[in-house]
């Protein structure tokens, strides 16, 4: 297989990155199922990781010694990431551990199969220019805030629903752009830039992970709403007889 200007071939660039996010990932899931069975009322603690988290990976991209000289790059990126690990834990402590497993399984089945999508898209080459598609999904974002605004401003039930379909959708959408993105720039990629394209994923997939969680949360709101209606759809029809 071809290598590219700095010695790197496509089959182990790709090879690299996923073991890394597969590292990640198996870290993870421990970390989350215990936070979910003993963490009680840390919520203060996890969503400030979660922003330190957030701080610390934009300053990853913004300064150069934080994201290719060793080992100030492996050390802020597996910073980062424990930091972030906790700070998605916020979403799934004092949860059930069964509903906490289908989200986490969930979640990484709809990496996998956008990861499969990308893969097709590069292998036919059907694909327009990834930078206007990422500004489609960052867009979608910005769609997403919005309607969760519209739910202050208008009372609608199934505004949560539509703001976190729209978000899952611009998620998936910037991680596909993500992936067709490092393949076009793969002529200038450095070996380091896999753990760096494998911590983006890893974010991706907190995102997706996150918008599962909301997501089983408006689906038990939505099954007590029809309960609720039809059960007082039940109790009218025989006073109006």
């Amino acid at each position: 297989m071809a290598e590219n200007e700095n010695g790197i071939s496509e089959g182990k660039f790709v090879c690299c990155t996923l073991l890394i996010l597969s590292i990640c990932l198996l870290a993870a899931f421990p970390q989350w199922m215990l936070m979910c069975l003993f963490a009680k009322d840390h919520l203060v603690y996890t969503l400030t990781c979660l922003f330190v988290a957030v701080v610390v990976l934009i300053c990853i991209h913004l300064l150069e010694p934080l994201k290719y000289w060793r080992p100030w790059n492996y050390i802020a990126i597996i910073i980062c990431y424990e930091l972030l690990t906790l700070g998605a834990a916020s979403f799934l402590m004092e949860w059930e551990l069964v509903c906490t497993i289908i989200v986490i399984c969930v979640a990484l089945l709809i990496l996998v199969l956008v990861l499969l999508v990308c893969i097709v898209l590069i292998l036919t080459g059907f694909y327009v220019n990834p930078f206007k598609v990422a500004v489609v999904g960052a867009a979608g974002f910005v769609l997403a805030f919005l309607i969760t605004m519209m739910d202050v401003l208008t009372a609608w039930f199934f505004w949560r629903d539509l703001a976190i379909g729209v978000f899952i959708f611009s998620v998936i959408v910037v991680t596909i752009c993500h992936v067709l993105i490092t393949y076009n720039n793969f002529e200038v990629l450095v070996k380091d830039d896999a753990l760096l394209v494998a911590i983006v994923l890893y974010v991706n997939y907190l995102l997706l992970l996150v918008g599962g969680r909301v997501s089983a949360h408006c689906i038990k709101r939505n099954i007590e709403y029809f309960e609720e209606t039809t059960r007082a759809c039940i109790e009218v029809e025989p006073s109006e007889s």
